[in-house]
């Protein structure tokens, strides 16, 4: 009868409590007990949104990402050949940077509920400012490498483009379809500890099309979406592949920008 009592008790309880009761709820910002994300970490977050004022970019105050068509065209220093151009939401720093690495690396998939509004906004100012209003739109995810995937168990990045496109999907415009045709075709290295010379080095003709996707990819035009932009050298890789496959145009959209990315 107590078992019974028990298993009953357990039956009321929502997946979320069962979670808590084995792993308590944490902001993905701070770190604080209770929520995934707490309301000071939303309110910091706005404060990196970019905003485009007189004609030159700055970094916001107060601006909800749902209010926004994206964050402004940036540009990494130095520019790398074959660089297209890119697109982000806003300054990659913290709760920012906490959040992404919270979801990419730690498994914090509840995060996305935090993340994919920004990459939407960020997908459609890229759309809004390349004059693409019409058509088909093949969103590309940056690759992520084998040994990334087997060890998280999944691509999130395509799971937020996936979000991302499905936010868009009521609004007038082209109509996206998420393409993961980039794989890596050798190993290379974690890119976050390199700098800039080396992260290009570690990617040269390192990425290219799935064979399958190649009739997908030639001809058409080509949103890449990776989480952060930081030297360039993962999007002008990824560039150089798909227009080896005989792609359109190619355009770039991110949730975030480092410092050393210029407006």
């Amino acid at each position: 009868e107590g078992r019974g009592v028990l298993a009953r008790a357990v039956a009321r309880l929502r997946e979320s409590d069962l979670v808590d009761l084995v792993l308590p709820r944490e902001c993905g910002g701070c770190l604080r007990a209770g929520t995934h994300w707490c309301l000071r970490c939303d309110g910091a977050l706005a404060t990196l949104a970019f905003e485009v004022a007189g004609g030159a970019v700055r970094q916001g105050r107060a601006v909800r990402p749902a209010d926004r068509g994206g964050g402004p065209w940036v540009v990494p220093h130095p520019l790398p050949d074959g660089m297209p151009p890119v697109h982000s939401w806003g300054v990659y720093a913290d709760p920012l940077r906490a959040a992404v690495s919270a979801w990419k690396d730690v498994g914090r998939r509840d995060l996305e509920a935090v993340l994919t509004p920004l990459l939407a906004a960020s997908v459609d100012g890229a759309l809004s400012g390349s004059g693409w209003v019409d058509g088909v739109v093949l969103v590309v995810p940056a690759p992520s490498s084998r040994r990334a995937v087997r060890e998280r168990g999944d691509t999130p990045l395509e799971t937020l483009c996936r979000g991302a496109v499905a936010r868009l999907s009521g609004r007038a415009g082209p109509i996206l379809r998420v393409a993961p045709a980039l794989r890596h075709v050798r190993r290379v290295q974690d890119q976050s500890g390199l700098g800039t010379v080396e992260r290009r080095g570690n990617l040269d003709q390192a990425l290219s099309v799935i064979p399958l996707w190649d009739n997908v990819i030639r001809g058409r035009r080509v949103l890449l979406v990776d989480d952060v932009v930081t030297t360039g050298a993962t999007f002008a890789e990824a560039a150089r592949a798909l227009r080896a496959a005989g792609s359109g145009p190619v355009v770039c959209a991110t949730m975030a920008a480092t410092q050393r990315t210029r407006g």
